[in-house]
Formats: structure tokens, C-alpha cells, sequence
């Protein structure tokens, strides 16, 4: 069953909207620019999907012109267009054309360098669809024998996704102030947690509510689709 979350966007200023270039035009930028002007392209891009345009006809342009780039911003970019672009085709499958994105993710979490290695992990722990996820498992888990304490930390989360619960939960046992604190810094993203995470977290949030009532409403407001 398809996310409530799936069809919501952000809205994000755009200094002229009727300035918005065609597909037509964003095709030609992708095909013929410089990585430096496709970084522009990509903003551009991105700004209009986060507006509630998800631009599906670009993904193979993407894919073909954009993801072979060694370019640092440009890559840091694609992982931003990956993660809210549309995965699915009209029947609830996985669009034939992930294939050719998994296989570059594939590549990333085998790159050399491990920023990149470690920037790619960070970005498995958003994706929610197993066929895409699971070809890229055994790349991730060789990842936590890598020498840099960097790829192997991201390596952690982007395997175990109890470890997200556990911390929180030991903070919760811990520290309830501090870890009421932490949730208000990612109380919007509860929704679109993991179901681990989600689930030690709005049980923190229904003890928290009997035990203080004044939290009780901002709580309930905001999680109207919970029931405290």
C-alpha cells in the first residue's frame, strides 16, 4: 500500500516561476553541458520536483548524462534526485531503468574514496524498496571491513536499522529530558522513519503524554495520524 508521504512535497522558492525551463530544454542542459552547468541543471531540477512536479521523463537522461560524472557537487546531487524520484511504475513495479541506478550505487559503494563510500550508505538508509535494496546488501557489508571509521559507522546504519532503536531507546532509559529534547529535532520525520525506529519512538511519545500532559496536545496535533 502506497505511503501517504508518497505524493507530499516540499515547496521551495523559485525567483521567477514562469521562468520554469521545459523538458524539452533540462534535456538539452543535461546532453550538452559542462558537470559545472549541470550542477545548475540539477537545481533547477530538483527545486521544480520539490514543488510537486516528480519530472518522470527524466530518468534516463539522468542516468546517461548525469550519473557517469566524477564531479563531487553533481554526484552529491544525483543521490538528492535519487531519493525523491519517482522508483515505481504504474503498476507498484520497480521501473526498469533502477537496474541501470543500482548498478551505479553498486559502483559507489566499491569507490575507492571513502567519502563517497560513505556519503552512498548514508543514502541506502532512505530507500524503502527491497528490489532495489536488496542487490546492494553484500556491497554495503563488505563496507563494515573497510579501514576508515567513517565508511564503517555508515556501514552500521545502512545494514542494521535496530541500532537507530536501540540508541534511542537506551537514551530514552537513560536520560528521558534529553531524549525528549532529540526528538524535537526530528519530530517531522518521524512519519517516514524506519518501523523500528518509528515504533520505540511514538511509544517514548504515549509514555511521555500519561506522564506529562501538557505535551499531550502538540503531540497529538502533529501525529494525527497516531493515536496517543
Amino acid at each position: 500500500m502506497a505511503s501517504f508521504l508518497e505524493n507530499a512535497y516540499s515547496l521551495v522558492h523559485q525567483d521567477n516561476a514562469a521562468d520554469v525551463p521545459s523538458l524539452s530544454d533540462l534535456r538539452t542542459q543535461l546532453e550538452k553541458g559542462t558537470d559545472e552547468s549541470k550542477v545548475e541543471t540539477m537545481k533547477r531540477i530538483l527545486t521544480i520536483m520539490l514543488n510537486g512536479d516528480p519530472m518522470p521523463n527524466l530518468l534516463m537522461h539522468i542516468i546517461r548524462f548525469v550519473m557517469p560524472s566524477k564531479h563531487k557537487a553533481l554526484k552529491k546531487l544525483l543521490y538528492f534526485y535519487y531519493e525523491i524520484c519517482p522508483k515505481l511504475d504504474s503498476n507498484g513495479k520497480l521501473k526498469q531503468e533502477m537496474i541501470l541506478v543500482c548498478n551505479g550505487i553498486r559502483n559507489d559503494l566499491q569507490h575507492p574514496n571513502e567519502y563517497i563510500r560513505g556519503n552512498t550508505l548514508r543514502f541506502l538508509c532512505k530507500l524503502r524498496e527491497p528490489e532495489l535494496i536488496e542487490p546492494l546488501l553484500s556491497s554495503a557489508r563488505q563496507c563494515l571491513e573497510h579501514r576508515h571509521a567513517y565508511v564503517r559507522k555508515n556501514a552500521v546504519f545502512a545494514n542494521d536499522a535496530t541500532c537507530k532503536r536501540n540508541a534511542f531507546a537506551a537514551l530514552a532509559s537513560i536520560d528521558h529530558e534529553k531524549a525528549l529534547l532529540y526528538l524535537s529535532t526530528v519530530f517531522e520525520g518521524i512519519p517516514n522513519a524506519e518501523e523500528l525506529l518509528q515504533l520505540v519512538e511514538l511509544e517514548f511519545i504515549r509514555k511521555d503524554a500519561v506522564q506529562n500532559s501538557q505535551n499531550k496536545v502538540g503531540f497529538s496535533g502533529s501525529l494525527g495520524w497516531a493515536h496517543i
